[in-house]
């Protein structure tokens, strides 16, 4: 009496093997829709959609530059310990009002665009909109009729004295 001793047959999906196998394109699918989710919420702040109007604004942008290297300016910014204040001083007098772009390299929704207030001779200050994270920040002081800028590209912190000088 001889009995053929066959293993149960259990179904396909109590394997792991089928489980390790569909795993693959499961993840792919996750990913991919992780993927789309990502590229709609974020901006696209660094494109640009008019790169032959910006390339001959280069011109006009080193134009700014000459000028303030010819009238000689140069300027230290001070930034307050909560990074919610800046004072400039400049080392010579300058005519009209100023404005200070304080700019993310990155992000848009981050710059700020400030009108300093006359607060003595060559003393100008400015509140910031929202504090200054530590980043690096490009920062453009020029006159209102764009006429010169000074420019700088720094790390700020509180408490931080910059030298802004033309390029």
């Amino acid at each position: 009496m001889s009995k053929s001793f066959t293993p149960p047959q259990t179904p396909w999906y109590k394997s792991p093997w089928p489980w390790f196998l569909m795993a693959f394109p499961a993840i792919a699918v996750v990913a991919g829709i992780a993927t789309f989710v990502i590229a709609f919420k974020s901006e696209d702040s660094l494109v640009s959609d008019d790169y032959y109007k910006e390339g001959q604004e280069i011109n006009q942008r080193l134009a700014r530059d000459d000028k303030a290297r010819e009238l000689g300016l140069s300027a230290q910014i001070m930034i307050s310990d909560d990074s919610r204040a800046i004072r400039i001083m400049l080392n010579r007098p300058v005519e009209g009002a100023l404005f200070l772009k304080i700019v993310h390299p990155t992000i848009a929704g981050h710059d700020q665009q400030l009108k300093l207030v006359e607060q003595g001779p060559m003393l100008y200050a400015a509140q910031l909109d929202k504090p200054l994270p530590s980043h690096r920040w490009q920062l453009e002081l020029g006159d209102d009729a764009g006429q010169w800028r000074l420019k700088a590209e720094e790390t700020l912190q509180g408490n931080t004295v910059l030298k802004l000088q033309p390029h």
